[in-house]
């Protein structure tokens, strides 16, 4: 059983929003591009195990997590926790095109591409030996002694994988039903102890907010980016408000076109939108109305007079 659903990356929103105002001779841009294909092909694999997953009929009852964040010292995330009466496992999944070679001096992990370019990624199992670590204390807290296990994950079976040394199990997901099967023991909870601890688990979850553009890549300034409201009709920017409503070159009108552009501010810069900034960002000059659009756009007034800040709920 399926607990909950699992989140798109929020970085795919930032991309999404700063590609489209980043000026395109900008350095950054194609870092943006590679950060969203890797984020979207993560994603894609986290979904095809979440899949096999739900097809999976355990001999007693199991609760699946994907996409958990908890907090025990420190924050960690968990792409799959599995719980059962008897056990708990945590699946690292991967979805990582090319050759990758796992070496443990330095842990890491090695993508080797087609032309035979190599990078460096975080190793899996040191990253799977941190989240049982964590997730072990995290059980203790709550006086729940079951054991934890842990496997990695290739998302497709066509991802070609070596490691000298594997101190976890690697598997494809036409492996992780068997995987499960074996991961044999007495039942330590109940049922109803099981629920329980399912509901502890879903209610110390904390959803990850997601960073603006500033905050990842600082020399990207307000000069970078591109102002102005985007027709949602002919995607150019440069509509003009007029008469309460959203004017565009192409004749097209919108009375909410604002809302994604205040979304894209949010997206690009950190802390709350002022009036000022919003009739900048927007290209207006009645305050009134940036305050009006600022609320319309479901944004929340923090302090007063010329300190007014206004922020996303």
């Amino acid at each position: 059983m399926i607990m909950k659903d699992r989140a798109r990356p929020g970085i795919e929103k930032v991309c999404d929003a700063v590609l489209l105002r980043l000026w395109p001779d900008n350095l950054v841009a194609g870092k943006l591009e590679e950060r969203r294909k890797q984020a979207e092909a993560g994603f894609r694999g986290e979904e095809r195990v979440d899949s096999v997953l739900a097809e999976y009929r355990h001999p007693g009852p199991i609760r699946i997590i994907p996409d958990l964040r908890l907090v025990c010292g420190s924050r960690f995330q968990l792409d799959v926790l599995v719980l059962t009466q008897s056990w708990a496992c945590l699946l690292e999944v991967k979805n990582i095109s090319g050759r990758s070679v796992i070496r443990d001096i330095p842990p890491e992990l090695v993508r080797i591409t087609k032309d035979g370019r190599e990078e460096a990624l975080g190793s899996p199992f040191a990253q799977l030996d941190s989240n049982l670590l964590l997730f072990r204390d995290w059980l203790h807290e709550r006086n729940t002694p079951i054991p934890v296990y842990g496997a990695v994950v290739f998302a497709y079976p066509s991802q070609i994988v070596e490691a000298a040394v594997a101190p976890h199990p690697i598997l494809f997901p036409n492996r992780i039903s068997f995987f499960l099967r074996n991961l044999s023991g007495r039942p330590l909870l109940d049922e109803h102890e099981l629920n329980e601890l399912t509901r502890q688990v879903l209610a110390s979850h904390e959803p990850y907010v997601q960073r603006p553009l500033c905050t990842m890549y600082p020399q990207v300034t307000k000069k970078d980016i591109r102002t102005g409201v985007m027709c949602t009709v002919c995607g150019e920017f440069g509509m003009r408000w007029h008469n309460r409503a959203w004017h565009c070159r192409c004749e097209s009108i919108s009375r909410s076109a604002h809302v994604k552009a205040i979304g894209d501010w949010f997206h690009i810069f950190s802390g709350g939108m002022t009036n000022e900034e919003c009739r900048r960002f927007l290209e207006v000059e009645d305050r009134h109305a940036a305050r009006r659009m600022m609320k319309s756009a479901g944004l929340i007034e923090n302090g007063k007079g010329r300190w007014k800040t206004y922020h996303q709920q």
